[in-house]
This record gives structure tokens, sequence and C-alpha cells, in this order.
């Protein structure tokens, strides 16, 4: 009997092909597919009842992998969305430390400049003092002209020195700057680092799901 119902659903198929429309200039033919497969499906159940059970089997099989793989899709969406949020984390860390660095080379440049442009006024009006004495006591000098000079030479070292003070310490504070932003340099590269390690690691974990999704 399952012979015979098998030859029946075999022929019925067959009118299902020979009665599908064409596509024209080709050999193709278009059928109903929900009705071609329930044929071959019913031929198949027919043939070896066996055969439907292990069809069944085969398609919890293919639930099973399915729901397997919407998983490891879900554990992949999480590592990434965790790698992501470490990635804004640490650029927020990263920004921040920037930012307090200008900051605090902004207030050492300008205290050192003010401390610079102190030194230099002090010895302006120091300078500024000698030479007005120097003239009062020229004043009361024969040789006004060789006391003026003298003070004017003071005056004039006096200026030199406290230039070349002011520039020591400029050059001292632009290495201590150098130093600080060397070592933020180093600590953000430190840091971007990482962050390309969990980049790769993340791809390499996506390659290895997406290697599984092949087989």
């Amino acid at each position: 009997m399952a012979r015979t119902e098998v030859f029946a659903l075999a022929d019925e198929l067959m009118l299902l092909i020979k009665n599908a429309k064409k596509i024209p200039l080709t050999d193709t033919a278009m059928i109903n597919q929900n009705a071609g497969i329930d044929l071959v499906k019913r031929i198949i159940s027919a043939y070896d009842p066996q055969l439907d059970a292990a069809q069944k089997i085969v398609d919890n099989e293919e639930h099973i992998i399915l729901d397997a793989q919407h998983k490891a899709d879900e554990s992949m969406k999480d590592a990434q969305n965790q790698a992501q949020g470490m990635v804004t984390e640490a650029n927020a860390y990263a920004q921040s430390t920037k930012q307090n660095a200008d900051g605090y080379y902004a207030d050492l440049r300008a205290k050192a400049e003010e401390e610079a442009n102190a030194v230099v006024a002090d010895a302006q009006a120091r300078a500024q003092n000698m030479i007005e004495d120097a003239r009062a006591q020229a004043d009361e000098l024969v040789s006004k002209t060789t006391v003026l000079a003298r003070a004017e030479s003071q005056a004039q070292e006096l200026l030199e020195n406290a230039n070349q003070h002011a520039q020591a310490l400029r050059g001292q504070t632009q290495q201590e700057l150098d130093s600080l932003l060397e070592h933020i340099d180093a600590s953000l590269s430190s840091q971007l680092n990482d962050l390309r390690a969990i980049r790769q690691n993340v791809a390499g974990t996506q390659q290895h799901y997406e290697d599984i999704d092949s087989q």
C-alpha cells in the first residue's frame, strides 16, 4: 500500500511540475513552493515512516543549532557592548587627563611667566634707583660724568643678570612641562594599546563564531 501511495504522490508531483507556469525564453517553470514541499514530505513519509521521524530529528537539530547561534550572537553582542563601554570609559578618562594636563600646563606656565616678569621688574626698579642715586651723587661730585657712567654700567649689568635668570627660569619650566607631557603621552599610549588588544580579542571571538556558522 505504501508503494502504491508513493507512486500516486509522485504522479501528483509530476503533474504539478508539468502544469507549472513556464518562464518565457527559458526551460524554467514556477511552481507553488509549499505544494511541492508538501508532496515531497508526503512521498518520504509514505515510502518509509522512519524517514519522516528522522526528518523531525533533523528539524529539531536545526532548531537547536539556530538556538545556539542565537545565544552566540547574544554573547557576541554583549561582548561588543562591554568592549564599547570600556572604550567609551577609556576615551573619557583620556580626555579628562588631557584637560587636566592642559590646565596644569597653563597654570605652571603662567606662574613661571609671572615670576620671570617679577624678577625683571625688580631688576629694572633697582637699576632705576641706582641710576637716580648715582645722578644725585653726581650732582655733589666734581666728576659727574664718571659717576653716572659707572652707575649706568652697574645698572646694565644688573639688567643682563636679571634677564639671564628669567631665561633660565623659563627654560627650566619648559623642561618640566615637556617631561609632564611625555608622561601623559606614555600613559595614553598604554591605554590605547589596551583598547586595541580588547578590540582584537572581540574581533577574534567574532571570527570564531563566524567560522562556526560556516561549518
